[in-house]
């Protein structure tokens, strides 16, 4: 057994039945689970994991079942994905198609769902009492579903949609042209997603029902015994084990075989061959993939991941470090890529420069030149057991995550690993096989791989001929041979360059986990202990979980950041840039579970430190120590700007939804500097003005910290000491130390829709993001007002605008909160044209009052029930706790105990408090209503499927009519508009001070 893992027992307090059969051997899990677990197999052969924690305030269950979309017929490519939406979609004991999403919401619940090769995971959570009626819903997918003909024809629209949403994602495109591009006979090349050319079309064409199809296909696969089940409840071992029995055991079991697919997808014939991409954003990105032996059955020893640490690493030595001196990239990841039974990919991924793409040929040497010194040097003993000690830490003090990613996580792991390992086989590394890392080490050759080139300039010079059009997603691309000069360099990589060496031991790993428990009550907040016209620091002593882990927090607040475009670009450039220098050092802190991340927000910039205490310090010293006296290189400079030019362009290419929303906020927000201002900054700048400008920016600055975990009062203290003698900055005036910034407040019956372009001129897809303001974010009766309303609304806005209309694939509603502000909004991305939709939009919204009014009062209380449930839901570790504290320390409201205000006010919202705050708020009719929508339209808006009938013709042109406002796609227009506003009250402690003091 691994060091620090312990044991659990899954033994039964009561006989159980003679058909049931119970692993009765211990399953490893760690110290930190207080859970208890039972593994049993149900008469129908399925296999559940029972998992009892009393102290969930969430229950969740996950099913996987193991075929994906490689068993998906030729005919219907994206089959086995339909088929994971329509079971959504109804069954025979529960016909109506939202009855599940409507019971979850109603029960503090979600659910989801997802598709890949070879398993299908469904699963859901909810509040801990309402578990027996979610299961007994979630069951009947696998039971029987309806997949009714009506439902079948409009989800075909939903994956068309969700497919749509992806045609412009340089991730998705490449994935699949890799997948299209090899081995042919292999089933890996087949297109997962689907659309309704492969739903619909194609099998129309072949004489197809679809629906019988998918009848067939659910019920050739979806059988027990390839089926793993997971319950995570506040009930006994016991009492779960009677929910799996009798929900469950009707589950057909088909005794079918595990679908497995012989052979590789990149064989000889796919190795030796380069793939040029020409993608949609502005990226440069080098892979090198090899074929790869199933790793999950070598899983006790791990030996990729000797193998991944070594190639992956950025340390000194590392082939990320060379390649970085050299210019030509700025980040590398390595590993395997899981790809299905009997297969896997060792990938080696490449972040490049500008010069970096150009100089390919000259990196991907440099690569096998590490690998031949791994080979020659030999496997070192002592650099897996310092993998493998990693890993036991690791899972040693592992947490509690959110229920439902914990139980579908599992479902998946119940395929891959034996009983006793389910919890602990992807991370722990048992034993060491050096005969097993070097079997996979021979792999890694140079005559064993694919190459594939993502660059704007990758088929530059490429004779028109030879570019190709990917059927799936329009990629253009080359396939072609090695060029002979990269085949030379390939044959001589035994000798390698002398800056490339081994990583030296990890200083970081932790010598000491001592955790002091206290019994001392919860403390629901942080308090401070220290305050001064310098630093406010504060603190929490973990008094929960009682791992040896802490967060920390400080808020580097200075004017000077943000005051202008190029201030703010020149903050940004000098963040990249100390992330840059400080990465070989700061890599090591990484791999031993200590991280840490700078960013430059509107108040300046937020350093963040996480992960095990014992050598935080030593790594904040080395961070400040270089923030205070970083000298600029001007080679990497260049670089740096080049990578933060590129970020800043390739916005223009997100998704239309995310410019729905960033337009609100542009809006909305009192100031915010928009990426092409920053980005006209970036031309003229040089090394010299970051160094004159970064001391300046420290010289006058205000720091606001918190410490909250294993760490003690005069620990945190040392810390931001560490911090402040650092920079000894001089104060700033208390005014700026208070001020936050605001939200500007749309007048009162004010209705505004700004006009946007969707700037990717090949994406078909427009959004509207529809924002009803409601009013002032720290009003307790009116905040409890719109959350209870957002409750309700959310299902039925789903099931009406995604389900039954089938707008698109993403459909959002929900709360927006900033400062000073709150409101109600809708986001929308849909092939339709955004005008259709705010018309749809504003007709669920008039039949939302009649919803509230025809509500039982146990439906009613339900909703209030479910979102006090959800108020109160306990953070599930550290980390969660951790960002509540600092979510309202940055706020600056300070209001610690919001949820447990917000729950109790809920309580007492009436029916009639209810509709009184909809006819105000919401109904499109109120004269006090408060709206602003913006619509991004697709420079290849389609027409409708179907022409619009004159009623809806007139209802869509009077979105637009008077008195609405139309703000167009004009700067000095918009900045005109929101010159008109007022501005919010800037964020005001919601206690007093004073009362935080008492350590003081």
């Amino acid at each position: 057994m691994a060091v620090g893992a312990a044991n659990v027992t899954t033994t039964t307090t009561t006989a159980p039945p003679a058909a049931i059969s119970v692993f009765a051997q211990s399953i490893t899990k760690p110290d930190q689970d207080d859970r208890q677990y039972r593994l049993l197999t149900l008469p129908n052969a399925l296999q559940a994991l029972l998992i009892s924690d009393p102290s969930t305030d969430k229950a969740s269950a996950a099913l996987d079942c193991h075929v994906g979309h490689l068993c998906d017929l030729d005919d219907a490519a994206g089959l086995a994905h339909f088929c994971e939406h329509l079971l959504f979609l109804g069954s025979e004991k529960y016909p109506k198609e939202n009855d599940y999403s409507s019971y979850l919401s109603a029960h503090s619940g979600h659910s989801n769902a997802f598709t890949a090769t070879e398993n299908t995971c469904y699963y859901y959570d909810c509040a801990s009492d309402a578990m027996e009626g979610a299961l007994d819903r979630f069951a009947q997918f696998f039971i029987a579903p309806l997949f009714s003909e009506s439902g079948t024809e409009r989800e075909m629209n939903a994956v068309d949609s969700e497919h749509k949403k992806n045609l412009q994602s340089d991730t998705w495109r490449v994935y699949q042209l890799e997948k299209d591009l090899s081995n042919p006979s292999h089933p890996y090349r087949k297109f997962g997603t689907g659309n309704l050319e492969t739903l619909r079309d194609i099998p129309l064409q072949k004489g197809l029902d679809i629906r019988k199809v998918l009848l067939d296909f659910h019920d050739k696969y979806y059988s027990a015994n390839i089926m793993k089940l997971v319950l995570l409840g506040k009930e006994s071992l016991d009492e779960l084990q009677n929910l799996a029995v009798t929900k469950f055991s009707a589950v057909k079991n088909k005794n079918i075989s595990v679908p497995s697919f012989p052979g590789h997808p990149l064989t000889t014939a796919e190795a030796g061959k380069e793939i040029l991409i020409k993608p949609v954003k502005e990226l440069r990105h080098l892979e090198l993939t090899f074929p790869f032996p199933d790793t999950q059955k070598m899983y006790r020893s791990q030996p990729s991941k000797y193998l991944a640490h070594l190639i992956g690493h950025e340390g000194a030595g590392s082939i990320l470090s060379l390649l970085k001196a050299k210019g030509w990239a700025v980040a590398l990841s390595a590993g395997v890529s899981h790809g299905g039974i009997n297969f896997d990919f060792f990938k080696i991924s490449i972040d490049l420069t500008l010069a970096g793409a150009e100089h390919y040929e000259e990196i991907v040497p440099i690569v096998f030149q590490y690998i031949s010194m791994v080979q020659a040097d030999g496997i070192k003993e002592w650099i897996f057991h310092e993998c493998q000690q990693l890993a036991a830490m690791s899972f040693r003090f592992k947490e509690k995550s959110p229920p439902s990613s914990y139980t579908s996580r599992v479902a998946g792991y119940m395929h891959q690993y034996a009983p006793e390992d389910i919890l602990s086989g992807p991370y722990l590394m048992y034993d060491y096989e050096p005969e097993k890392i070097a079997t996979c080490l021979s792999y890694l050759r140079p005559d064993n791989f694919r190459l594939t080139l993502v660059s704007p300039t990758a088929l530059e010079g490429t004779d028109a001929s030879q570019i190709k059009v990917a059927q799936w997603y329009g990629t253009e691309y080359v396939l072609r041979d090695f060029p002979r000069k990269l085949v030379a360099a390939l044959k001589n990589t035994v000798e390698h360059d002398p800056e490339l060496f081994l990583p030296s031991p990890n200083e970081f790993i932790p010598e000491s986990f001592d955790v002091r428990k206290t019994t001392a009550p919860f403390l629901p907040r942080a308090e401070i202990i220290q305050d001064d016209s310098i630093v406010r620091m504060w603190h929490k002593k973990d008094d929960m979980f009682w791992v040896p882990k802490a967060n920390v927090w400080f808020q580097l607040k200075s004017p000077m950041s943000y005051v202008s475009p190029l201030a703010c670009a020149l903050t940004r450039i000098y963040t990249d840039l100390l992330k840059d220098a400080l990465n070989e050092f700061s890599y090591y802190a990484e791999v031993a579970d200590l991280s840490y991340a700078l960013e430059n927000n509107t108040d300046g910039m937020v350093l963040i430190l996480s992960g095990y205490n014992d050598k935080l310090a030593t790594l904040l010293l080395k961070i400040v120590d270089r923030m205070k006296n970083m000298t600029v290189d001007p080679k990497r400079f260049a670089f740096i700007r080049e990578q933060v030019a590129r970020s800043y362009k390739n916005w223009s290419m997100e998704s239309p939804h995310q410019h729905a929303i960033y337009h609100v906020s542009y809006l909305t927000q009192e100031k915010l500097w928009t990426h092409q201002e920053k980005l006209a900054e970036l031309d003229g700048m040089t090394p010299e003005d970051i160094e004159r400008f970064y001391p300046q920016m420290l010289k006058h600055m205000h720091i606001e910290g918190l410490a909250h975990g294993n760490i003690e009062t005069d620990k945190a203290l040392e810390l931001v000491a560490i911090v402040r003698n650092a920079f000894q900055p001089m104060s700033l005036p208390a005014f700026q130390r208070a001020r936050t910034m605001r939200t500007q407040v749309l007048p009162t019956g004010s209705s505004y829709v700004h006009t946007r372009t969707v700037p990717n001129p090949d994406n078909v897809n427009s959004a509207i993001e529809y924002y009803l303001q409601v009013g002032d974010f720290t009003n307790v009766e009116l905040r409890s007002r719109l959350n209870l309303f957002s409750q309700i609304a959310n299902e039925p806005a789903f099931d009406q605008l995604r389900t039954k209309e089938q707008l698109g694939y993403m459909v959002f509603s929900g709360l927006r909160k900033s400062t000073g502000m709150m409101g109600f909004r809708v986001i929308i991305q849909s092939e339709r044209e955004p005008s259709y939709l705010e018309y749809r939009v504003e007709a669920f919204l008039v039949s939302l009052r009649q919803t509230i009014a025809d509500m039982t009062d146990e439906e009613y209380g339900k909703h209030q029930t479910a979102l006090i449930a959800r108020m109160l839901e306990k953070d599930k570790n550290l980390s969660q706790e951790s960002q509540r504290l600092w979510t309202h320390v940055s706020s600056r409201y300070y209001n610690f105990d919001q949820h447990v205000v917000d729950a109790g006010k809920v309580k007492d919202v009436s029916r009639a408090d209810l509709v009184a705050f909809y006819d105000d708020f919401i109904d499109p009719a109120s004269p006090r209503r408060s709206k602003l929508s913006v619509h991004v339209k697709s420079q290849k808006c389609p027409a409708p499927k179907e022409p619009y009938s004159e009623e809806e013709m007139a209802k869509i042109a009077a979105v637009l009519a008077s008195p609405t406002v139309i703000i167009a796609e004009n700067e000095d227009e918009v900045a005109d508009v929101k010159a008109g506003w007022s501005l919010s009250k800037a964020a005001v402690p919601v206690h007093p001070v004073r009362e935080f003091k008492a350590k003081i």
